[in-house]
């Protein structure tokens, strides 16, 4: 009978280079999950999140743990996207090829970027939508708690780093992207660059058809709210946040009053509140009453 270690020494692993294979070598292929074929890696990928899938085809440096056009961080809960840093970020686009394959990335949870690892996704023509609402806290606060001096608790993300990523998207002849969701913490800021960005977004590149009527959206359309005063000024209009496909002002929409995110009727998903008549989507909370109203 032959012998376990004999076993593993007789299996035909590629160990890195030509020629025979020591025993040492032999051995710690065998262990190593890095030599497995590109199918079982799929394989395995398929019982986890798709976040977590993306982290370890940087772990491993194989592109082939990770299959798909979305990449969502709020899928791995709340204690792991936290953690991530920049370099994280960096080293997860690059081993997915994002910049040519990512269709979609929400960094919701990653609270501790400041977006310069989101370089990696400098001039695609392929990414459609972009989510930078990365902080829970930033997203619920109001009034005087946005400009009191320990506000916002952990918000890291950076204009400076993000926005010329965003404009080397947009300045391209093909650019796919057509939804943006920004930070409440910008929005209420207002700065000069983010000013500048959404007027170059609200310029057309293509004709745009309702995916709810089949007719051309407007025009003269604002993809962003640009409404001077208003507390929706920087959203993203005419556009479901779940598809990214676009709505027509004649169509009426699912608004959500808590994250403020736009629903075609095919995805619409609010809830209304019996009392104020307020709509929350269920993403955001599971209600009969809204709060206000509790």
């Amino acid at each position: 009978m032959t012998s376990p270690t004999k076993t593993i020494c007789s299996s035909s692993i590629n160990c890195g280079h030509d020629g025979p294979c020591s025993f040492s070598d032999q051995l710690s292929s065998c262990l190593s999950i890095n030599y497995l074929p590109d199918s079982i890696l799929r394989f395995i990928g398929e019982y986890l999140p798709k976040s977590s899938r993306a982290i370890m085809a940087s772990a491993l440096s194989r592109s082939a743990c990770f299959d798909s056009d979305t990449l969502d961080f709020s899928d791995i809960g709340r204690d792991l996207a936290p953690k991530l840093t920049d370099s994280d970020i960096s080293s997860i686009l690059e081993s997915i090829d994002a910049v040519n394959t990512l269709k979609v990335l929400k960094l919701i949870g990653c609270t501790n970027i400041t977006g310069v690892g989101l370089d990696q996704l400098r001039g695609s023509i392929v990414l459609e939508q972009m989510d930078l609402s990365t902080s829970d806290s930033a997203m619920i606060a109001n009034g005087e708690a946005l400009f009191s001096p320990n506000f916002p608790w952990c918000f890291t993300l950076s204009e400076d780093a993000v926005i010329p990523i965003l404009d080397s998207i947009i300045a391209e002849k093909d650019r796919a992207l057509r939804h943006v969701q920004f930070p409440l913490v910008w929005r209420k800021k207002k700065s000069k660059q983010l000013v500048e960005f959404l007027e170059s977004y609200n310029v057309p590149k293509r004709s745009r058809v309702c995916v709810q009527c089949d007719d051309n959206v407007v025009e003269f359309a604002l993809w962003m709210n640009q409404t001077k005063d208003s507390s929706d000024w920087g959203l993203q209009q005419h556009t479901c946040y779940e598809c990214t496909g676009h709505i027509c002002q004649e169509c009426e929409v699912g608004f959500c009053q808590d994250c403020k995110k736009q629903f075609c009727e095919s995805c619409c998903t609010t809830k209304i509140c019996d009392m104020c008549y307020s709509a929350v989507c269920s993403a955001c909370e599971d209600l009969e009453v809204c709060e206000v109203c509790d």
